[in-house]
């Protein structure tokens, strides 16, 4: 077969495999036509080394993307909502998981109608991965020798009582702030994983049992009780907490489970929790305060949603010396040396956002 001639069929056959991320990069053998039989030869090969590097960086990228798609899936918990974060159909996500296990030759995940769950060759695969693409976007970004300007879509998720009071007023500023950013912000108290929501960014309260995502401290929070002025000015102030037998009391009730939530107080070496004597029991913080407002009775809920009442003097805090410690509100985020902009932004933004208004 002429020289040409192969490299002919060896170009058609690249172009077929390599798609458009061939085009510009077949070079032929027209301008060497006309030269010596042993030359033109040489090309062949030159080019035929041209081929073979060609299909190893494809075969290298799609491994990339493979183990991209592995680590979305683990993080998300899911193929079909994997594939809806990708922008993919589920089909691809299957095939790039089902290619890297035959690479591979071991599996990855086990899989039931219900449940994904790591192998202990997945869960090595995965915390390698993870390093791998968190240190090439790093490279990327370095070589690049600029910085990442914050943009695309923030999926943030929110307890209802927080994003009303202090996320979604300060929204707007972040917008401004950060105009390629788009939030889409959920709020409610049903307590899902992160991964599970399918968020970037979420915000909850209390001990956290989950350790899967970087957890920051945004503020302690602390159990305070108290009524309106008028409440006061018509039934007096309790001095000790054995006092509040003698005043109406409004309970909460825990939102997710409908349970009693009791009072705790703290004072010095001394802590106990009582359970309050309400024949109002309210699921609804906000709507717990309003009802405080009205001049309803005694409330116990956290400084954090009380805070604002107290310096408009509308609510009037009461045995504060009792006060007693409460859950730690957390930012959660995943784990990543490499953070994509926008999560880095909005973390900072919200943290600065606590400081002002609650230290």
């Amino acid at each position: 077969m002429a020289p040409e001639a192969l490299v002919d069929r060896l170009d058609s056959r690249v172009r077929r495999y390599m798609g458009r991320s061939g085009e510009g990069l077949v070079i032929g053998l027209s301008t060497r036509r006309g030269a010596d039989s042993d030359d033109r030869w040489c090309c062949v090969k030159y080019r035929i080394i041209d081929i073979i590097l060609l299909i190893i960086a494809k075969m290298s990228i799609d491994r990339f993307e493979a183990l991209r798609v592995f680590c979305r899936i683990v993080e998300m918990g899911s193929f079909s909502r994997t594939a809806r974060h990708l922008d993919m159909s589920n089909s691809s996500v299957t095939n790039h998981l089902t290619n890297l296990e035959g690479h591979l030759g071991v599996r990855l995940l086990n899989r039931t109608t219900r449940k994904l769950s790591l192998t202990d060759e997945g869960r090595a695969c995965y915390e390698r991965a993870r390093d791998l693409l968190d240190g090439l976007g790093e490279l990327e970004e370095g070589l690049r020798g600029a910085k990442v300007v914050p943009q695309g879509v923030l999926r943030v998720d929110v307890p209802t009582a927080i994003g009303r009071m202090y996320i979604a007023p300060a929204l707007p500023r972040f917008a401004e702030l950060y105009p390629e950013v788009t939030v889409r912000m959920t709020l409610g108290d049903q307590v899902l994983a992160p991964e599970a929501a399918g968020v970037d960014v979420s915000i909850r309260v209390g001990e956290l049992k989950d350790l899967a995502r970087v957890a920051k401290t945004l503020h302690r929070t602390r159990y305070v009780c108290c009524a309106s002025p008028d409440f006061l000015a018509r039934h007096g102030t309790p001095a000790v907490p054995q006092d509040l037998a003698r005043y109406p009391q409004i309970g909460f009730l825990q939102p997710t489970s409908g349970q009693p939530v009791p009072w705790y107080f703290s004072k010095g070496d001394a802590a106990f929790e009582q359970m309050p004597e309400a024949r109002i029991w309210i699921n609804h913080a906000e709507s717990l305060i309003d009802a405080a407002i009205s001049g309803g009775g005694v409330v116990q809920l956290f400084s954090l949603s009380l805070q604002r009442y107290f310096a408009k003097g509308i609510l009037v805090p009461i045995l504060a010396d009792w006060s007693a410690p409460g859950p730690p509100i957390s930012i959660l985020y995943p784990p990543s040396r490499h953070q994509p902009a926008k999560i880095s932004a909005f973390v900072k933004f919200v943290g600065e956002l606590f400081e002002d208004q609650l230290d």
